[in-house]
Parts: C-alpha cells; sequence; structure tokens
C-alpha cells in the first residue's frame, strides 16, 4: 500500500505551507513507499505521496497529480471496476492506451462530483483538493483498507496513512485516548478513533470534507441497503450468481504484475479462494504470473493443527506451498523486540508476521489474499434464530411450525426449545432476551463503568436499520468485519497490500440481499457456498464441518512465556494508567499458566496494551 500525507492551511489569507514540514512527512512515509514519490503545494495547501507499486497500471502514476482544472490528488488505491468505469469516462481511442487508476479517480470526480466515490470499486484512500471549492475531501474505501490519520487545529490540518509520521512531524502531544484502549480491550475500537486523543481517523465508507476556513462535515457515501432483496425461483440462480460476483471480485483483486501470495489455512474460505485463484491463473485469465500459499502450521498444538487439510488442498492444485510452523515461529515471541505505535490485537503473532514478510520479500510479492470475512458473510453458525426469526416477524405461522419440525430434527433439539430459546426471545428486544458477556475480572470496574464496556461489548452492530432478524444479523457480522480490518492490526506488522476477496463490495450486497435460508440450511452451514463450489474444492474440504481450536497453541504459548508476563506485569503500565486490577490479572495469569481457560482474546489484548504503553513512555523506540 502506498503512502500519502498533506497538510491545509485554514483562514482568508493562509500562510504559505511550510515545505520542510511537508518534505519531512514525506521522508517519513518513504518506508511505506519505496517506489518514488513527491511533494506538490500551491499557497496554502500541499501533499506527499510515496509509491508502492502492486498492479502493472500503477507504474505509470506520478503522484501528486496536480491539474489545470484546480485539483490536486493523491490516490492510494486500486479499482476493481477499471473497465466499466473507463467505458463511461473515456473516448475509445484514449482507453486503448494505459490508463491508470487514479486518472479514472480523476476524471469521475470531474464528471460526478463527491458522487463518483460511490463508484468506485476497490480498495482505497484519497486526499483530493479542490480548488474551485476551496475544499479538501479525504475519502476511505467500504472496508477500511486504507487508514487516513488527522490532526486538526485551529490554524491547519494534517493528515497522513501512518500515525508515527503524523505525530512526530505535527508535534502532537502523546496523550492516551481512552475511549479508543476501552473499545480496544471490549471488543474494537469504535471506528474514528485512534490511540492518540488529539488525533482522528477517516471512517470507512465516509468523506471528511474540510472547507478553507477550517469547517469539517463528515458524509456517509455508502450503506447497505435494508430495501434490496433478492429472490429467485430455483437455487441455481442464487449459485449462479454467487460464482459470478465472487469470480469477478476475485479475478480484479489478482490484479499484480508480480506473484500473488493467498493465505492457506484449510478451511473453507482460504481453500476455495486458492482453488479459483490457481484456476484463473493457470487460464491466463488475471494480470498476475504466479499464485503462491503460504500457511501458519501449528505442529505442536494437535487441536489447532490443520497439516492435512492444508495438503489436501495442495495436492489438488498441484503446488507445495509455504508452511510456517508453530515450532519455528511460536506465539507471543519477540513482543519485546517490536515496539508499536497502537495497542494491537494480533501482537501475539509478531513472530508469525515477520516470517510471512520474509518469503513473500524473497519472491517479490507484494499482495496477499485473506479469506478473513467468509464467517460473517456465509453463515458458518448453525444457529437457526435468523431465519425462524424472520418467520416469526413476517407472521408466517405455518411456515415457522414446519422449519421447527425440520430444526429440531437437524438439531436434535425440541420443538418447544427451539420456538421459545431460538424464536421468540431472540425476537425480543435484546436488554430483555439475552444473556450479558462478560468482561474479564482484571479489567478495572471504574474504566469498565466510565467507559460504557459492558454496553460496548453487547452492543448491536447493525448499523443500517434493517426491519428483519437474518438482515440485522447479516449486517452486524459486516460491520464487525470491517471494523476488525480498519483497526489496521495485520497493516502494523506487514508492509504488504492485504486483499479480502470475501469482501468484495458487489458480492458482500448480494449476499446481505438473499433469503437467509440460502446461505444456512438445517445440517448444512454455508449452504450456498457448498454448493456453488462442489466441483472447485477437494471432496474433504468441501464436506468440512468443524475448524482448528487455537486456544491450545495460545494456552501453550502462555505457559511457555509466564515468567516473562510475571516480570512484564509486576511494574504494570495499564495498572498505572488505571485500566487493569493487577490481582485479578495475575489470577489470570497463573491460570493460563496452569491450562485453564481464560479469555485468551482478552488477555492477549491486554499484553499488547501493556507494551504500547511502555513504547508511549519511550517514544524513541518507535522512530
Amino acid at each position: 500500500m502506498s503512502a500519502l500525507g498533506g497538510i491545509l492551511n485554514f483562514g482568508n489569507n493562509p500562510p504559505p505551507v511550510d515545505r520542510e514540514m511537508l518534505t519531512a512527512l514525506g521522508k517519513r512515509l518513504a518506508v511505506r513507499g519505496p517506489d518514488g514519490g513527491g511533494e506538490a503545494s500551491n499557497a496554502h495547501v500541499g501533499m506527499t505521496y510515496r509509491a508502492y507499486h502492486t498492479t502493472r497500471e500503477s507504474q505509470f502514476e506520478i503522484q501528486p497529480v496536480v491539474s489545470s482544472d484546480g485539483l490536486m490528488l493523491t490516490w492510494d488505491g486500486r479499482l476493481d471496476n477499471r473497465d466499466e468505469l473507463i467505458n463511461e469516462l473515456f473516448t475509445k481511442t484514449r482507453s486503448e492506451t494505459i490508463i491508470t487508476d487514479v486518472e479514472i479517480v480523476r476524471a469521475a470526480y470531474l464528471r460526478w462530483g463527491q458522487k463518483s466515490f460511490v463508484r468506485l470499486i476497490g480498495d482505497f484512500g484519497l486526499a483530493l483538493w479542490d480548488s474551485r471549492l476551496r475544499t479538501l475531501l479525504l475519502v476511505r474505501d467500504v472496508l477500511g483498507t486504507r487508514p487516513i490519520n488527522c490532526y486538526l487545529n485551529r490554524g491547519r490540518i494534517v493528515w497522513s496513512t501512518e500515525l508515527l509520521p503524523l505525530l512526530d512531524v505535527a508535534n502532537v502531544p502523546r496523550e492516551v485516548n481512552e475511549e479508543y484502549v476501552a473499545g480496544f480491550l471490549a471488543r474494537y475500537p469504535r471506528v474514528g478513533l485512534t490511540p492518540y486523543r488529539n488525533v482522528f481517523a477517516v471512517k470507512p465508507h465516509h468523506v471528511v470534507s474540510v472547507n478553507q476556513a477550517g469547517k469539517l462535515t463528515e458524509t456517509r457515501y455508502w450503506e447497505l441497503d435494508p430495501c434490496r432483496e433478492i429472490g429467485y425461483q430455483r437455487d441455481e440462480d442464487y449459485e449462479e450468481q454467487f460464482i459470478h460476483e465472487f469470480s469477478v471480485g476475485l479475478k480484479a483483486q489478482l490484479r499484480s504484475h508480480r506473484p500473488v501470495f493467498s493465505e492457506l489455512s484449510g478451511g473453507l474460505d482460504s481453500s476455495s479462494i486458492v482453488c479459483a485463484a490457481n484456476r484463473f491463473v493457470n487460464n491466463n485469465e488475471v494480470q498476475t504470473p504466479r499464485l503462491e500459499t503460504i500457511s501458519h502450521v501449528y505442529d505442536e498444538s494437535t487441536t489447532a493443527d490443520e497439516s492435512r487439510f492444508i495438503e489436501c488442498v495442495e495436492q489438488h492444485i498441484g503446488h507445495t506451498g509455504h508452511h510456517l510452523k508453530e515450532s519455528c515461529y511460536p506465539l507471543l515471541s519477540g513482543l519485546d523486540r517490536s515496539p508499536t505505535f497502537v495497542p494491537n490485537g494480533v501482537d501475539g503473532f509478531t513472530e508469525y508476521y515477520r516470517g510471512a514478510q520474509k518469503i513473500m520479500d524473497q519472491h517479490h510479492a507484494r499482495v496477499l489474499l485473506s479469506g478473513e470475512g467468509g464467517d460473517q458473510m456465509l453463515g458458518s453458525s448453525d444457529d437457526p434464530s435468523p431465519e425462524l426469526c424472520d418467520l416469526l416477524v413476517e407472521g408466517k405461522v405455518l411456515a415457522l411450525h414446519k422449519r421447527l419440525h425440520v430444526w429440531s430434527g437437524a438439531l436434535k433439539r425440541p420443538y418447544l426449545w427451539l420456538l421459545w430459546q431460538r424464536t421468540i426471545l431472540p425476537a425480543l428486544p435484546q436488554p430483555i432476551h439475552r444473556s450479558q458477556k462478560q468482561l474479564p475480572r482484571w479489567f478495572n470496574a471504574d474504566f469498565v463503568d466510565r467507559n460504557h464496556m459492558r454496553e460496548i461489548i453487547n452492543a448491536n452492530l447493525d448499523i443500517y436499520g434493517f426491519r428483519l432478524p437474518s438482515g440485522r444479523d447479516q449486517s452486524a457480522g459486516f460491520v464487525s468485519v470491517v471494523n476488525h480490518i480498519a483497526a489496521g492490526y495485520r497493516r502494523a506488522h506487514f508492509n504488504v497490500e492485504i486483499r479480502y476477496p470475501y469482501l468484495h463490495r458487489p458480492l458482500v450486497e448480494f449476499l446481505q440481499a438473499i433469503p437467509a435460508e440460502q446461505r444456512l440450511r438445517p445440517g448444512e452451514t454455508r449452504s450456498l457456498m457448498r454448493r456453488s463450489f462442489k466441483t472447485l474444492l477437494p471432496d474433504r474440504i468441501a464436506r468440512r464441518r468443524t475448524k482448528g481450536d487455537p486456544h491450545e497453541s495460545i494456552c501453550r504459548a502462555v505457559i511457555r512465556e509466564i515468567p516473562g508476563l510475571r516480570e512484564l506485569f509486576k511494574d504494570s503500565r495499564a495498572t498505572a494508567y488505571g485500566y487493569v486490577e493487577p490481582v485479578a490479572l495475575t489470577e489470570a495469569l497463573e491460570s493460563a499458566g496452569h491450562g485453564l481457560r481464560v479469555n485468551f482474546i482478552a488477555l492477549l489484548k491486554t499484553i499488547s496494551l501493556e507494551f504500547w504503553l511502555r513504547t508511549l513512555e519511550c517514544p524513541e523506540l518507535n522512530n
């Protein structure tokens, strides 16, 4: 992913842009963009850009773009609907030459203004200065794959894809944003927040507009449509459209002039991506010349070990991938050697990411495909509540009666139990029916109360207002995975471009609009996916009903690292800030050290928070 930043000074007669500051920002961004770049400025606005080329077309970009029509533009992204936009925006003669993505974005804005952003399908972040309107636009894609962080004061706004350069160059005080910390520990930080109190982030699928006077407005330019419903007569029609949307998205995300890597865990999501991508590459249907796979193999933890399924896929595609074994890249190792600028939910996998980065660098690869989002979009849970509640809400009593009998047989649960526990109670308002998720005992009670952490962990994530329970459930799954991606956890460990085929926007919109029973059926999770990919996947993978449990691996790691963790929390910064109760945390560590179940996700986050707070007090470690 490329890097971009800039400065806008406010006022009717603003001072000139500080060129030294702009250049310094660009130099600090070079670690993300090794392929050159530059700066551009006029009297009161300046932009800097550092390139990270991942497609053939991107090699022809010259940024920042400064045009005679009054635009200054920097773009970090990949357009997946290039051909459609080129046909609309360019003449036939012009379309026969190489057209870069940033050229398309500029032409789209000149044609449609801010309405152009919803028409850009792909992963991106952009900064655009329109001198005609004397307005700066900062835009982030639907998933939030590209961060844009901002520091705003009375005199100017400074923005950057990277937090550390922004903090240093703009001389921002490194004050902890407690609301961010609370969200991080409870679930995910609220989008728009950063760990630093004076810095905010552009939200996914939003435009931040700042005029010359310094007035800031925020607008959501895309959302899931609660009114859209897709209803076909035959299963085959759903399967055909699913295959089409998945294939179009995957082919677009295989656009790279370098080898593309794909994560392979042996599960349905990663396996289907690998099998389909391998077919497209072998048939010369995509730009990338080669597909490689990379797998995290838990060779020391039998309940998490998926190597037999990984090998099954490798045999199917006729190519052995790269295996990063737990014994060589242990969890929770190397944290003390990795100063971090954000508390990070995947810090425990530091060694794995280092190994993966090294392998990809050796192969000159810059793109990694991830199966993340498949669980949320495709119906991985066997919970019948969304379908049954829909029938109840719609008053379809006879249909509900029939489906209760079917689900009762599939789940081996009594009819009346399903009616009460999976139909009536879930249809009631959330505080009435749902048992509240519990926070770990080691979180400080005052910290929990003043930041409403119980409400955060139990919040309904449907923000789009769907009427039916299945729509709300599907929407909440999408919001959850966007929150995770937008937090940038993996990006902090990787200088590669991570792409998410199952979150291709037209595919997400299609899966949101279809009936719940297409995604999940009695005795068959991921029904639409399994039916659609029955000839694509090896039979052993297609019939999988469970996946490996990482609990054993994490437990082993905690046991191995317990002496260092005891030492780490002797003089805990998280305790000093009032976030953690030391006695309760010590008890949790000792329980984990004896192999007992604790909330391991919260424990890993607490460990990461401790390291971040220590780094915060020694900022030179991040330079």
